[in-house]
């Protein structure tokens, strides 16, 4: 049987879609899944051994779009998931031909086989995508999602690591990620600066801010603020900064794709949500927890810091073994790379 899965942005939402992946291959591991995104997908979806072939959408230009069209018709999909229902991504699903075509109930219900009703209560994301699975017979619930890195991803990590005597030392090592492309979901500056000093100060923890494309000068800017607090993340590619959160005890971090980077390597970690749902973008478990507030102004620094130290005992215990086994943890499952506790 031969699957497409179509998620074609964004960053997180991509990883989020990986535990379907797992789940048809679990289900019948002599099913083919293909997964379709947009150039982006590259930084997630390679490597992946439960994936036989990673497409990339053309995002502009007709005639390279129906010579696509007509490429993914060749490949006689019996099933497509779309986990969008966009407009472009509903007439993708209904180009391929496939016999069978999935995608939640919405405006573009014609161009599917089967819909299904969003659930009234919200969920997890990953829980919500699974949904998606029903019409096809599979269920699951591992909920663990798939960001695949090894040795040398890890590498300019390790080199970090070596060159900070702090953090080669350090008790406690806490990522923090205090970005996102949307004003109103980042935590204010002033909150991310009485944060680090605590940690650094009062908590026995060494600081990393860890910054991507077009936010070094940003970040930067917080460190000065904080007095020099903590050190400056260095540059990485997505699966460096996996690499680099699974070296760490903790992750605090706006509801950004680093969050969820975090929950793939399962560094315990702490998302702050004001507009976003913290029920459906994070998985709430005692490892993973979250704060919602309304706006991210009301979150206040003593929220923050009540939550971090009801979370020290497991950032603790899971610090101990990873001091124990070396400072990254790579294991044969190369997207479960710390133990679960």
């Amino acid at each position: 049987m031969n699957i497409l899965i179509i998620q074609l942005r964004q960053l997180g939402d991509i990883l989020l879609t990986t535990p379907v992946i797992r789940a048809l291959r679990d289900h019948a591991p002599e099913i083919n899944v293909d997964v379709l995104t947009y150039p982006m997908g590259r930084l997630i979806i390679p490597r992946n051994p439960l994936v036989r072939r990673h497409l990339i959408a053309p995002q502009k230009g007709v005639l390279d779009s129906l010579r696509f069209v007509r490429q993914l018709q060749k490949y006689r999909y019996d099933a497509v998931i779309d986990f969008m229902s966009t407009p472009r991504s509903a007439l993708l699903s209904r180009l391929v031909k496939a016999k069978t075509r999935i995608s939640f109930d919405s405006g573009r219900r014609r161009f599917f086989t089967h819909v299904v009703p969003r659930d009234g209560e919200p969920d997890y994301i990953v829980r919500e995508k699974f949904r998606l699975l029903q019409p096809l017979g599979v269920k699951s619930d591992d909920i663990r999602l798939m960001l695949p890195w090894d040795d040398g991803d890890a590498g300019s990590c390790k080199i970090f690591m070596s060159d900070q005597q702090n953090l080669s030392s350090s008790q406690r090592r806490v990522l923090l990620s205090p970005t996102h492309r949307r004003a109103e979901r980042k935590w204010p500056a002033e909150s991310w600066v009485k944060l680090a000093q605590w940690l650094e100060q009062s908590q026995s923890a060494s600081v990393i801010w860890a910054w991507g494309p077009g936010e070094e000068e940003e970040v930067a800017g917080l460190r000065k603020m904080a007095g020099g607090a903590g050190v400056l993340a260095p540059k990485t590619s997505f699966r460096e900064l996996a690499a680099l959160t699974a070296a760490c005890d903790l992750f605090i971090g706006n509801s950004n794709g680093p969050s969820h980077v975090a929950v793939a390597v399962n560094t315990p970690s702490l998302q702050l949500h004001g507009p976003t749902s913290a029920i459906s973008w994070s998985p709430l478990t005692n490892r993973h927890r979250a704060i919602q507030q309304s706006s991210m102004q009301n979150i206040t620094p003593e929220a923050v810091k009540s939550m971090v130290e009801a979370m020290w005992p497991i950032v603790d215990q899971g610090a101990k073994e990873l001091r124990m086994f070396g400072s990254i943890c790579c294991s044969d499952d190369v997207w479960l790379v710390r133990p679960v506790l």
